[in-house]
């Protein structure tokens, strides 16, 4: 509902409602509901850089708790479907946004397979994450082009492309993001 409204409401009517969120929020950080619901009702814009770049600092922290291999592929889905609700990586704060995009494609990529159960699978990676990061990427391509291109150039991401079925993915994330 909120979203219908946001489509439907003045910017001086927006503003007015975040300052008074703003108001009662004081000094605490933002919390995911908050953002959430920001987002939904158009307000995310603006609130102060510095609240949403502690904010986007804490969900990194998570995705690097829970950690990028396949084998964590259970926690994944529920930490990046919140990233839809706060509105993709648009609202991202720059200095932000390289760290989650470069987790992202290390969770995308995977590592190589050929072993155990997976004999006949070339690359190991999260099933549950990988649509979503697509899904991310090809509606935030504009603004993440640049990073994943820089990407190329990251140690560790050059170290995970070193196979060839991985590499694949990486490439494919390189024509989402420039297509």
């Amino acid at each position: 509902m909120l979203q219908e409204l946001n489509e439907r409401t003045r910017n001086g009517v927006r503003l007015a409602v975040a300052k008074n969120l703003l108001t009662k929020l004081g000094r605490d950080p933002l919390d995911e509901l908050t953002v959430r619901v920001a987002h939904a009702a158009g307000l995310l814009p603006y609130f102060s850089k510095g609240q949403r770049k502690d904010f986007f600092a804490r969900q990194l922290d998570k995705l690097t708790g829970i950690g990028h291999r396949w084998t964590n592929h259970e926690e994944h889905s529920p930490a990046l479907r919140l990233f839809e609700e706060f509105g993709g990586l648009d609202p991202v704060p720059d200095d932000i946004k390289p760290g989650i995009v470069k987790w992202m494609v290390l969770c995308y990529v995977g590592e190589p397979g050929g072993y155990g159960a997976g004999i006949n699978r070339k690359v190991f990676y999260s099933n549950r994450a990988a649509p979503i990061i697509k899904q991310l990427f090809l509606d935030n391509r504009g603004g993440i082009q640049n990073i994943v291109e820089d990407l190329q150039r990251d140690s560790a991401v050059r170290r995970a492309c070193g196979d060839e079925h991985v590499n694949r993915r990486f490439q494919d994330l390189l024509d989402i993001v420039s297509s």
